[in-house]
């Protein structure tokens, strides 16, 4: 209908337009339309026509130009004609990335010999070929084998054919074969010809149409090879996935420490160390840190994810006050929550709740649950946190939101990692897709569940039950109280550490504190200082190792004029092999990189008192380097920690 009324209009324009010229011709019949009227009329008309005329000149030369750029030729083709070829040769293209053989999960050979056989038949559609053939080339042997060939046969094999593709060499053929090699990283997998029909010269479309099926090729080839690889890694041994799990950690430590020197260097701005900082970049340096803890917090995801996978996670079970424990779980997320403009309510109750669970994972469980409550609620929404008793003497830990919430049919998907539900908001926010997987597991490992029920566009409520446990007067009454603030009396620290910004960083706020800090850049000029002075504590880097087989705690206690004198380990890593020649010289503390310069300091204070009772090193922080090691070492890290077998 649209259609018509523009051609109906276009026509009347053009006789508005000519009727004058035919008036003249035909000698004035119409007199009562030689007017003004009439001449005004005709001017509107032939303006039109002319807008038109040059308004369709600059269309096709636009039409033109972008023909060029996409390697059609348009000379001498009219406006209808070229749009006609531009609108064939992007439909050809759309059909040949339209197999979206990325996502799709090739299994076994049957499958790929499908797939393949379906972009040979493409192939010779949309190049409107004789013939396609598309081979797979065996490096072992050098040869092409496998083909897929439909179509009238070629002239001549496709091992004659095709020599040179593996060093990617110009292929002699004939001007109306196309020869594309199918490669993946730079090794060539195989190759894919057509032969056109009527020895018609393909088109600098046609070769970009070849490319692309080709790519295909080469994805389904990789997908399905991928995908075996995957389905080995499920069954494989526990050696792969401890190594796996290794990778994991290492890679995580690696990254956790320089995010810790990023986040305590901002740390000192802002306490003014470093001078005095204005409103604007007090802001800018928030923004630092706020971006640091969270791209921390991501990392930690995967490394505690890892933990867990590692099937090794014992849980530290301690008797919780559950009352308690939501108001301070709200404190942690209250400030992110008021920041989306969230109400956080924690509900309150008559009855006391306690459980038994590890005190460090439910508090996780619990920030995990808030976190994805504010992150998926758009602004001015409302979370609610509360526990409840429920039928078999259980605990439920609920948390609800005025969120999105979840279609049903992406449910299954909740609880699977690196997996983020599909809908325009959700995928907007950050992460790693790890929160709740990791709070399942964590919940499961404590003996306890995590289920969910959510209605989308109105929120959702995510509980975790636990097993209740009896209510004592003490757990009642017992309170943990914030240790005093670090004070030094001038007590003389030995810093060893190779790194410069990282040693002056902790050398200016331990010496804000009160200490004095004497720096060391290596072992030598460690052994220096003590050779001169007296010092209270020695801290070391497990980076300012010298040579493997250097005990270099030992040679700083040889040298030391108090033999007795703490030593604290700072180590990027928490395997026992990384730290084990430490942990035999007897070190009293070791902490895990990203380091907390206030907890380091109330380590050191706590040691040259005499007055530290913890352990040598978290239990938590190696429950990765379980079952890594010959028995032998295991004892011994057991016995230098204190514990009978911190493996069991």
């Amino acid at each position: 209908m649209q259609r018509f009324v523009s051609y109906f209009t276009l026509l009347a324009v053009a006789l508005v337009a000519l009727f004058p010229v035919v008036n003249l011709v035909l000698g004035s019949p119409v007199k009562a339309l030689d007017g003004p009227p009439l001449v005004a009329l005709n001017f509107l008309a032939w303006s039109v026509v002319l807008t038109f005329l040059i308004w369709r000149l600059e269309v096709k030369k636009s039409t033109s130009r972008l023909a060029e750029r996409i390697g059609i030729h348009t000379k001498g083709l009219s406006l209808e004609r070229m749009l006609s070829v531009i609108l064939n040769e992007v439909n050809r293209k759309n059909k040949a990335i339209s197999l979206n053989l990325l996502e799709r999960r090739v299994t076994n050979e049957q499958e790929l010999s499908r797939t393949l056989e379906r972009i040979v038949n493409l192939s010779r559609q949309l190049l409107n070929a004789d013939s396609a053939e598309l081979a797979l080339f065996d490096r072992e042997s050098g040869m092409y084998h496998s083909s897929f060939v439909v179509g009238r046969p070629f002239r001549s094999s496709s091992q004659a054919m095709l020599s040179g593709a593996i060093e990617g060499t110009e292929i002699n053929t004939s001007p109306d074969v196309l020869v594309q090699p199918i490669a993946f990283a730079g090794a060539v997998l195989g190759s894919l010809r057509v032969a056109l029909k009527g020895g018609r010269i393909p088109t600098v479309g046609d070769r970009q149409v070849m490319n692309l099926l080709a790519l295909q090729s080469g994805l389904a080839i990789v997908n399905s090879r991928y995908t075996e690889q995957l389905l080995k890694m499920k069954s494989a041994s526990d050696e792969t996935i401890k190594a796996k799990t290794g990778f994991l950690a290492n890679l995580s430590h690696e990254l956790r420490g320089p995010l810790g020197i990023i986040i305590n260097a901002v740390e000192l701005v802002l306490d003014g160390l470093c001078g005095p900082v204005s409103d604007e970049q007090s802001e800018t340096l928030g923004m630092i840190r706020s971006n640091g803890e969270h791209l921390l917090e991501l990392v930690n995801d995967v490394l505690d994810y890892a933990k867990i996978e590692s099937g090794k996670v014992v849980p530290n079970k301690t008797e919780i006050l559950i009352n308690e424990l939501l108001k301070d779980i709200s404190g942690v997320v209250r400030k992110q929550a008021e920041s989306k403009s969230h109400q956080l309510v924690v509900l309150p109750s008559d009855d006391v709740f306690a459980i038994e669970c590890d005190k460090r994972h439910l508090r996780q469980m619990l920030i995990n649950l808030l976190t994805n409550a504010i992150k998926y609620t758009p602004n001015g929404g409302r979370i609610e946190l509360w526990a409840e008793r429920i039928p078999g003497n259980k605990i439920s830990l609920s948390v609800k939101d005025t969120g999105v919430g979840i279609d049903p049919a992406d449910r299954d998907r909740v609880f699977n990692a690196f997996e983020r539900v599909d809908n325009a908001y959700s995928l907007t926010q950050v992460g790693t897709g790890l929160g709740m997987p990791l709070t399942k597991k964590l919940a499961e490992v404590n003996g306890g569940s995590i289920s969910f029920e959510s209605v989308p566009q109105q929120g959702s409520r995510f509980w975790i039950v636990f097993p209740a446990i009896q209510v004592t007067s003490s757990l009642i009454h017992e309170k943990e109280e914030p240790p005093p603030p670090v004070k030094g009396n001038n007590d003389v620290i030995l810093l060893v550490q190779k790194a410069d910004t990282e040693r002056q960083m902790i050398t200016r706020f331990i010496e804000h504190l009160g200490f004095r800090v004497e720096p060391a850049a290596s072992k030598l000029e460690a052994l220096e200082v003590l050779r001169k002075e007296e010092v209270h504590i020695v801290v070391i880097d497990n980076n300012i190792v010298d040579s493997p087989d250097d005990d270099v705690v030992g040679q700083l206690r040889k040298e030391a004029k108090e033999s007795s004198v703490p030593v604290v380990l700072i180590s990027s890593r928490a395997f026992i092999f990384d730290i084990e020649k430490y942990l035999k010289a007897g070190i009293d503390r070791c902490l895990i990189k990203p380091i907390h310069l206030k907890e380091l300091a109330q380590t050191c204070r706590e040691l040259i008192d005499g007055s530290y009772s913890g352990s040598v090193i978290d239990q938590a922080e190696l429950e990765l380097a379980r079952d890594t090691h010959t028995d032998g070492i295991k004892v011994q890290a057991s016995k230098l920690l204190g514990v009978d077998d911190i493996f069991h």
